[in-house]
């Protein structure tokens, strides 16, 4: 949570988001989600493919695919809830006010608009810019975010650029219109170590220079240590534990945390043949197994992880866990 009296820039409160496919069963993708971000602060949210964490953050900006909906909880942006809000109060927030980093920049980018085109147009939409000044912008944009002769990549389709500066337009595009929150999703997936490194340390800059929150969604633990905060563990669906960056690598609580760090490569390890690696696999929406979700997989589990874990609260972090429910400092918040 954010620390002293500063107040939540985004604060998401008992979010659950249901899916319904059209053959099948609904579930909760996202089930009682909670996690809170101040100006200037970065939080991450980390966990396995399939965990709940783009959708998480999708529906902070209503794009929820077709078949799903928000059956419970708020999004406060700004004191303004946007999980109530009507289609037209959101195209009002999003790009303007809250910017998004897509997954993958070549299927974000239109084939067969010009880059600077589509930039400008961003602009061209919330502040009714005209589009020759908004394409003098674009460039200030793309030299800002590192794109070299921004001048004439201005003119290039997304096809005509690497992956790299694909990204760095996609950047471009989210600080359009100077947004006081910025979403980013897997902003280096398929980039090489050397590109990773660029774009992390540009979304950090860019960030403290601006004054955003930044939320970052992300499955390496290594830019979760390089880049955030605050963290939030997220595992089907669930935030299994949520603390201070600082308290997380120093002791992480939930067992699926620790089997996350243990996992990671480090330097400390090379001399191992194979990493540790955690047994079995998020279970699939159909299949959730009685009580504890991770419990299949944990080698700490006993009989209490065939019930619902509670989430304790210790102090200023917070974990799903039957193992710190009998802590002496525990708080007991909620069941599930």
């Amino acid at each position: 949570m954010p620390a002293g009296d500063v107040a939540p820039l985004l604060e998401v409160d008992e979010l659950t988001v249901r899916l319904a496919p059209r053959h099948g069963v609904a579930f909760d993708a996202v089930h009682r989600v909670s996690f809170a971000l101040a100006p200037g602060q970065t939080f991450c949210l980390v966990g396995e493919s399939g965990c709940g964490k783009s959708l998480t953050a999708l529906a902070i900006l209503g794009l929820i695919p077709d078949i799903g909906r928000i059956v419970s909880g708020r999004i406060l942006f700004a004191g303004q809830d946007l999980a109530g809000a009507s289609e037209a109060a959101l195209r009002t927030v999003r790009g303007r006010r809250i910017g998004m980093v897509f997954q993958e920049p070549m299927t974000s980018l239109n084939p067969v608009l010009r880059v600077g085109d589509q930039v400008a147009e961003v602009m061209e939409y919330h502040w009714r810019m005209g589009h020759r000044e908004a394409l003098q912008r674009t460039i200030e944009l793309f030299r800002q975010v590192g794109i070299p002769s921004p001048d004439i990549r201005l003119r290039d389709y997304p096809h005509q650029l690497s992956g790299g500066l694909r990204q760095r337009v996609m950047i471009a595009m989210a600080l359009a219109c100077d947004p006081v929150l910025l979403l980013a999703d897997e902003p280096t997936t398929a980039l090489d170590v050397t590109i990773q490194g660029q774009i992390l340390t540009l979304l950090r800059e860019q960030a403290q220079q601006r004054g955003m929150g930044l939320l970052l969604i992300t499955h390496d633990l290594g830019v979760v240590a390089s880049m955030a905060d605050a963290v939030g563990v997220m595992y089907a669906g669930r935030m299994v534990e949520r603390a201070s960056a600082a308290d997380l690598f120093a002791c992480p609580l939930h067992p699926y945390t620790r089997g996350l760090m243990q996992s990671a490569p480090t330097l400390d390890r090379l001399d191992q043949a194979r990493l540790p690696a955690i047994a079995g696999s998020v279970p699939t929406p159909g299949e959730l197994p009685e009580g504890c979700l991770f419990r299949p997989r944990c080698a700490e589990a006993d009989e209490r992880c065939l019930r619902r874990p509670p989430r304790v609260r210790l102090g200023c972090r917070e974990v799903c866990c039957w193992l710190h429910a009998q802590a002496p400092s525990a708080q007991i918040v909620a069941g599930d």
